[in-house]
């Protein structure tokens, strides 16, 4: 499948600007956001569906249902006013979900709201209903939407702290040789660096083959929270970059462990 982004110069500049400031945060302090914010992130996931099947859908009013997770598990949102849903029909692809569903969060960044990515520690049955969700699709992940306490609260140190994270790899360990690939693509891996994947295991590694950028993951694809996930949150992250040198292109799905190549110029 090959398919081009849909981005508009504008979407490519705020997003790209909103990577540094996104930080995940699971403790909200329950405030009830703006009508104009939710109407323009509702607007978004309405609008912005760049690959056939994937989709976000925002429940403004988020019950405390859709979080489940105890102290000690990657999870735990409490708080959360609001909510984005990642659906997709059982044959889509899991990095289109990545991608579709981190434009929002990065859009939400942008609009100085918080949020976090949660693959498992959530009611996929209450989050479907919530986002009202056909019998054909499924939750591929849920985000919390809001604003976050002022300070990391103690609740989110235990639980970063439980999740075991790992240091932030370098541009070298994801991309080796970067340093000899054009400027665009080396750009493209500087912002996959801080790019969020679950329990922040970084799955991603890139190559540049041709005239292409390739992104594929490490080891084997895992069945609840599938590393091509993590990984077309790394395409995003790719081609915002891509974007700034004035780059554009289309991605063409690949079989694993490659996920996806982005073809300059088609």
């Amino acid at each position: 499948m090959t398919q081009g982004s849909g981005l508009t110069l504008a979407q490519a500049a705020r997003w790209h600007a909103a990577i540094d400031r996104r930080r995940s945060r699971r403790s909200y302090d329950e405030t009830r956001l703006d009508p104009a914010d939710l109407d323009a992130l509702e607007a978004l996931a309405e609008s912005f569906r760049p690959f056939a099947g994937a989709r976000v859908g925002l429940v403004r009013e988020a019950s405390s249902d859709m979080f489940v997770g105890i102290v000690g598990a990657y999870g735990g949102v409490s708080g959360a006013p609001s909510a984005f849903v990642l659906l997709g029909r059982a044959d889509t692809p899991p990095q289109t979900v990545g991608y579709t569903g981190e434009a929002l969060m990065l859009e939400a960044t942008a609009r100085d709201l918080d949020t976090c990515w949660v693959g498992g520690m959530f009611s996929s049955v209450h989050a479907a209903r919530s986002a009202g969700a056909s019998p054909a699709e499924r939750v591929f992940g849920v985000s919390p939407v809001g604003r976050a306490h002022d300070t990391v609260t103690l609740k989110e140190r235990v639980l970063f702290k439980g999740g075991r994270p790992r240091r932030r790899m370098s541009v070298e360990e994801i991309a080796p040789g970067s340093g000899s690939w054009p400027e665009w693509a080396r750009a493209a891996a500087e912002a996959v660096v801080p790019a969020p994947s679950a329990m922040n295991r970084q799955p991603w590694r890139l190559r540049f083959e041709g005239a292409a950028l390739v992104i594929s993951f490490d080891g084997k694809d895992t069945p609840r929270i599938s590393k091509r996930l993590d990984c077309g949150i790394a395409m995003l992250h790719a081609e915002l970059a891509v974007a700034s040198y004035g780059v554009e292109g289309s991605w063409e799905t690949l079989p694993s462990p490659d996920v996806a190549r982005f073809v300059p110029g088609v």
